[in-house]
């Protein structure tokens, strides 16, 4: 056994992973003292950025309910996955024709009858059709008795219910909010004008201003409001039933259109999403060819339901987890000229026509082997805002978005790193995060990998049901790993459906893909990786027929990182893991960056690092977890290959690529459009390789 000096530095070759596992807890043991003193003296603060900032909990790990309800003692997000009201509701009785017939049989809260009531309370809309992803404001009067008594209280009940039908079973809720915690929803959510009084509220508060209507995939929707009885508390009656929210063709029109490169040069992958199922279409035609869209190609449909996840919460089906996620089509355009603008749009055909969605643009890609230069986004880790997230991830994909636009050199793709939507089981939030990128998804690929919180699972995976392909109950679970059941027990199949990578490896958990003059693996350090794994088999194929004459450049990028320098000591142990796996590998073909994620920080290590030495022929290793989930709050524990290191900011990785000698990286900072800091270079270093290298 080779050890080296750093913390962790650990070259091992042992006879048994009980041997390699003992071997990092006596380490842990031995340096914890020195680690403890190295990183609260001058030496941290000195070397790296302020990180005394703290983030808020609002949000940051919160996933909110389909209408982002809040809570009002705590004027935060609820928790769709352990919603209380929820939970309480599950028993509920729900007695739906009181205020037409039965008056007389509900006690109020001033123990009078229904039967006293002078005028019953009403609900209604400001408007009763929208657009996708439009405004709408639910007001309601409280009714009175007959001494004038307000019937309605806080704990009162408001749910949503699509499609409108008056005859649906009313426990089956797509939302659900009491009367204070609509009230407080829609405080929070209301626009603050300048002269505004939080006492002058319009109605005396009795309305819920929902900022962006999410997307149902029903063509109506109504409201509905219960009176709760005293007597028998889980007990709720109808009083008002709002008019229809009609959404007129919400189920045809496209959504979440995104595209991706194939492991073919000359074609390029348009996915989107629509309720109803038809035949998926593009229509397409190189730019120059002006409003002409004369080329038509249809393509295939999928679609996934509750019981393909393997465990709870993913798999059930009650408010706040699984919802249908429509029709999933995949379209895919061959013969592109090289290197061309295209303009598209995408649309279903039925018996019903074609709704289309509006015209994109794409720019089809390069020869391999192309020596122009061109830029490209990493980031990884990212979640969806929704209403009650953080806003680091708007943040990364609105200036993401920016610098597609931009002029200068162009960004030609965006690579996601794992740990996408942040879903885990929610599934409303999937949608919510397409929406969130689609700005840019609908004009460049983009490629993704597979995080714990898409993949990680500790039952019901076996059967066919893990679409990674492997036969277990559980995900990979080696004795040195934190594997745990982090996706919410969607196993991988809401991203397995949702995108299609190159179909070189196994879908979208190892793949390989080609641009220009760089050549991308795409690895998941959620699967094995050891040797005479099936990953590693097809890992070492792949690394043996690169071209480096046509592509100098080889990056590999996965979600957990080989080297990362924060004192979460379970997670260290696993990269220490995946270094005993890979390393060699990744040394021996001489692959020149690693970029990961997972920990919500950005770290950038020496170049060159290998057995934990730099400039030791090994590649750069980057983390860039920044796009958008809670910053970590960590140190750095003591090691030598660190030079760079923020957790105090969110932000993406800006790759440029110049020749076939000279790569720049940049660490671009995150931020509203009024931030002046916005887009700033917090870090960035040059990658220098020999224009004679040949390293096959």
């Amino acid at each position: 056994q080779k050890k080296e000096t750093a913390l962790f530095g650990v070259h091992v070759i042992p006879s048994s992973w009980v041997g390699f596992v003992g071997l990092c807890a006596v380490s842990l043991l031995l340096v914890g003292n020195s680690v403890n003193f190295r990183i609260s003296g001058s030496w941290f603060m000195n070397r790296f950025p302020d990180s005394s900032q703290s983030f808020g909990n609002d949000g940051a790990y919160t996933i909110p309910t389909a209408l982002s309800v809040v809570d009002p003692q705590t004027n935060t997000y609820l928790y769709a996955l352990n919603n209380p009201l929820y939970e309480v509701l599950k028993n509920a009785h729900f007695h739906s024709n009181v205020a037409s017939e039965n008056r007389n049989s509900v006690s109020l809260r001033t123990n009078r009858q229904l039967q006293n009531v002078a005028e019953l309370p009403t609900l209604s809309l400001d408007r009763t059709s929208i657009g996708l992803r439009e405004s709408v404001t639910l007001s309601w009067t409280s009714g009175k008795d007959a001494e004038g008594n307000p019937i309605l209280q806080d704990d009162d009940l408001i749910t949503l219910h699509c499609p409108a039908d008056n005859e649906s079973d009313p426990s089956q809720f797509h939302e659900a909010a009491t009367i204070e915690q609509a009230k407080a929803t829609s405080k929070k959510h209301t626009p603050i004008q300048e002269d505004h009084n939080d006492d002058d509220i319009i109605n005396d508060g009795q309305e819920w201003f929902i900022p962006e209507f999410p997307i149902m995939r029903h063509e109506s929707c109504h409201f509905r409001l219960w009176h709760k009885e005293i007597e028998q508390k889980n007990h709720f009656h109808l009083m008002a039933t709002s008019a229809a929210l009609i959404n007129p063709n919400s189920r045809r029109i496209p959504t979440g259109v995104h595209l991706a490169w194939t492991d073919t040069n000359s074609e390029i992958l348009v996915q989107f999403t629509t309720g109803d199922s038809g035949t998926p279409v593009v229509m397409y035609d190189p730019a120059e060819k002006g409003g002409s869209l004369s080329q038509r190609v249809e393509g295939t449909t999928d679609t996934y339901a509750a019981k393909d996840m393997c465990q709870e919460p993913a798999n059930l089906t009650e408010a706040g987890k699984f919802i249908s996620p429509g029709m999933l089509h995949s379209v895919t355009l061959t013969d592109l000229k090289p290197d061309t603008d295209y303009n598209y749009k995408v649309g279903i055909s039925s018996g019903q026509g074609t709704i289309w969605s509006d015209v994109f643009k794409f720019h089809s890609a390069p020869p391999v082997g192309d020596v122009d230069p061109f830029a490209y986004i990493v980031y990884g880790d990212q979640g969806c805002p929704a209403v009650g997230w953080g806003e680091g991830g708007t943040w990364t994909a609105a200036m993401t978005s920016r610098e597609v636009d931009c002029d200068e050199l162009p960004i030609r793709h965006v690579h996601h790193v794992g740990d996408l939507s942040y879903a885990r089981g929610a599934a409303h939030i999937w949608d919510e995060w397409f929406n969130m990128i689609s700005s840019f998804t609908q004009k460049i690929p983009l490629m993704v990998a597979v995080g714990n919180h898409e993949y990680d699972h500790t039952a019901g995976g076996e059967n066919g049901k893990d679409p990674s392909g492997l036969n277990a109950s559980h995900g990979f679970s080696p004795e040195w790993g934190n594997f745990g059941d982090d996706s919410g027990g969607e196993c991988g199949v809401p991203t397995a459906r949702r995108f299609t990578m190159p179909a070189n490896g196994n879908g979208v958990f190892w793949y390989s893909h080609e641009y220009a003059s760089v050549h991308t693996i795409t690895l998941s350090s959620e699967h094995d990786l050891s040797i005479g794994s099936l990953q590693r088999k097809w890992l070492e194929a792949d690394l043996k027929s690169i071209n480096r004459t046509a592509t100098p450049w080889v990056i590999v990028e996965m979600h957990r990182p080989l080297y990362e320098s924060e004192d979460f000591w379970d997670q260290t142990i696993v990269s220490v893991g995946l270094r005993y796996e890979i390393e060699d590998l990744l040394y021996k073909y001489k692959v020149d960056m690693i970029l990961a994620g997972h920990y919500h920080a950005y770290v950038r290590t020496c170049d060159g690092l290998y057995q934990s030495k730099c400039n030791n022929g090994g590649p750069v290793h980057i983390t860039v977890g920044t796009a958008g989930a809670q910053l970590d709050g960590g140190r750095l524990y003591q090691q030598s290959w660190t030079e760079y290191f923020d957790h105090t900011e969110w932000g993406y990785g800006r790759i440029t690529v110049s020749n076939a000698t000279h790569l720049h990286w940049e660490f671009v900072r995150a931020g509203a459009a009024n931030d002046t800091k916005a887009g700033t270079v917090s870090d960035d270093v040059w990658i220098v390789r020999s224009a004679t290298r040949n390293r096959n």
